[in-house]
């Protein structure tokens, strides 16, 4: 039987050396640019996720305090 010799470490290394071209071609041709304007599309969706986490929030009080101005009404004599 003939034995393997370093095939595995072959294919390891060979596939390092080929996404190493791959990432420097897509720098050459232009990734920075796509990396850059993917950034600022991230940039605009979190300021949209922040304000829409403020008016969550902002209503939620909004329907806690009536909740328990309900739970109040309700329960006059149990109030502290």
């Amino acid at each position: 039987m003939a034995q393997k010799s370093g095939g595995g470490f072959k294919k390891i290394m060979l596939t390092i050396i080929l996404l190493a071209l791959l990432a420097i071609i897509f720098v050459l041709a232009g990734g920075g640019d796509l990396l850059r304007s993917a950034g600022k599309k991230m940039e605009g969706a979190g300021k949209q996720a922040e304000e829409i986490k403020q008016k969550v929030e902002e209503k939620a009080s909004s329907v806690g305090k009536s909740v328990e101005k309900g739970i109040d009404s309700i329960k006059p004599g149990e109030k502290k």
